[in-house]
């Protein structure tokens, strides 16, 4: 018997020895119902919007091959779609069959995902260092491989692969260390085998390509080795997804909900209200949870705790101001692991930096993809940056963590600003050097006797306005401390405000 069942089996066994009326326990917690509206009330938890910074994992089977093709700078790669892209992209098939040979199948790389190198409390410990505040592994992609046992297939990380349960240990390590943890779950997978009275006649087929979501004879020949461990169901939501996803919720307790998957498939079909029901209930009076709006066919931005921006999909999007939202992407142009990734091809601390500070800016977390390669590793270039990204944050973090929007973004292209929670001081991110003077024109000094200061230092800065009280606002910065920066990169000036 798998843990996932268990777990559930311990879980009824105990309502039923101390007297609990299960039922009835289940309708009085329940406080949202399986209805848009109805999670459209939940509250985006204070900690999310808090927490600014967050670690996404971006490993599964896929990361063994490790590979996708050179595009333009301003584009994404995603090496995490080959084992699809090996099969119908010309230029992806050309490269698999020369390095791994015509006859060689998708399945054919469960063996080799052994994770040997997979360290979870490194992991952690890197992420709490980097300054993230929670983690999201890739716990199932949409290959249908799932990184914990799911005692809904067979095609996971403890019946094939490495023969371990590869969430379990990441989730204490990263409660160890107080950052919360997400659960990302594909919805969709590109083969599901539907049967009919016991009989596989079927292949529910999803991705690219019209209609988006098809189904096609079964034929056996055609599917080896890319289905392996499945289990073929009649109804592939409510028998295989909600259930699925439910139990890995009672198995782990995850903090965040993030799908994937959902934009070719309307809401009625994907039942995810169901699920974020769900979700929230079993939280409510216990924990705050979030969730994205991944739910169905062209519900992004118009549901959820957070709006969901990828690589910078949301960039110029006026609503996320007002409504929290995350941008994911990656250390470099790879969702995924790609070996191809070089010191050049990662993201420099300083385009980071102000990556980071424009969507915290802008009311918005960042959600940064790190890529394990196909043994668990994470590479060096990738543990760099991150170490050197947490030393930034150790001096300046008090202008990024808890902080919301300032009545302005930005002034110009040089200057950022975040404000404190409490209304109490405004922060001005600098992303070149000041020099002698700072001038700003919407932000006026409160009290007596205001504070400001750069961050890493306790010096007051000498200001004044500029034509009168209405006038811009000139901070002065001393030789010594020109001579003797707090950091590199980007600098912050914190100024009282009341």
């Amino acid at each position: 018997m798998k843990k996932g069942v268990l777990f559930l089996a311990a879980g009824m066994a105990a309502a039923w020895l101390t007297g609990c009326d299960s039922g009835q326990q289940e309708t009085e917690k329940k406080k949202y119902d399986s209805t848009l509206a109805s999670i459209r009330e939940h509250q985006t938890p204070e900690w999310f919007r808090d927490a600014k910074f967050g670690m996404f994992v971006d490993w599964g089977v896929f990361s063994v091959p490790g590979w996708g093709p050179k595009v333009d700078e301003d584009r994404a790669i995603y090496p995490d779609w080959y084992l699809k892209k090996m099969y119908e992209n010309e230029e992806w098939r050309e490269y698999h069959v020369e390095n791994w040979g015509e006859d060689f199948e998708r399945d054919d790389f469960i063996p080799l995902f052994q994770a040997k190198e997979y360290d979870p409390e490194g992991l952690a410990e890197i992420a709490r260092q980097a300054g993230m505040q929670y983690v999201i592994p890739f716990a199932k992609h949409c290959t249908g491989f799932c990184l914990w046992p799911s005692s809904y297939t067979e095609r996971d990380a403890m019946d094939m692969g490495p023969n371990r349960d590869l969430i379990r240990p990441l989730v204490d390590a990263c409660r160890e260390r107080d950052l919360k943890f997400g659960f990302y779950y594909c919805i969709e997978e590109w083969e599901y085998p539907i049967e009919e009275e016991g009989e596989v006649t079927q292949v529910r087929e999803w991705g690219y390509g019209y209609p988006p979501v098809r189904y096609e004879s079964y034929e056996k020949e055609a599917y080896k080795g890319m289905m392996t461990g499945k289990r073929p169901v009649e109804d592939y939501y409510g028998e295989y997804i909600l259930p699925q996803a439910e139990e890995f919720i009672e198995m782990y307790d995850p903090d965040i909900l993030w799908l994937d998957a959902e934009w070719f498939t309307p809401l009625e079909e994907t039942r995810m209200d169901e699920l974020v029901s769900y979700f929230y209930n079993q939280a409510e009076g216990r924990k705050e949870v979030a969730s994205n709006d991944r739910l169905g066919r062209s519900l992004r931005h118009k549901s959820g705790d957070f709006f969901t921006s990828e690589y910078h999909s949301l960039e110029t999007a006026q609503s996320k101001i007002v409504h929290p939202w995350e941008e994911n992407r990656g250390i470099s142009q790879s969702f995924g692991y790609n070996w191809q990734d070089t010191e050049e091809s990662v993201i420099s601390v300083e385009e980071f930096i102000h990556m980071f500070i424009r969507v915290v800016s802008l009311n918005g977390n960042l959600l940064l993809i790190v890529n394990l390669d196909g043994q668990g590793a994470l590479p060096e270039v990738q543990e760099r940056r991150l170490r050197e990204i947490g030393r930034w944050l150790d001096v300046n973090g008090e202008a990024i963590y808890g902080s919301r929007p300032w009545l302005v973004a930005q002034e110009g292209e040089k200057v950022r600003f975040t404000r404190s929670k409490d209304g109490n001081y405004v922060y001005a991110i600098c992303k070149e050097w000041p020099g002698e003077e700072l001038r700003l024109q919407s932000v006026f000094l409160g009290g007596e006797n205001p504070e400001v200061r750069m961050l890493g230092t306790d010096q007051q800065l000498a200001y004044s306005y500029e034509s009168g009280k209405w006038g811009k606002l000139v901070i002065r910065i001393p030789e010594a401390l020109r001579e003797q920066k707090p950091c590199e990169h980007a600098w912050v000036i914190k100024m009282q405000l009341k």
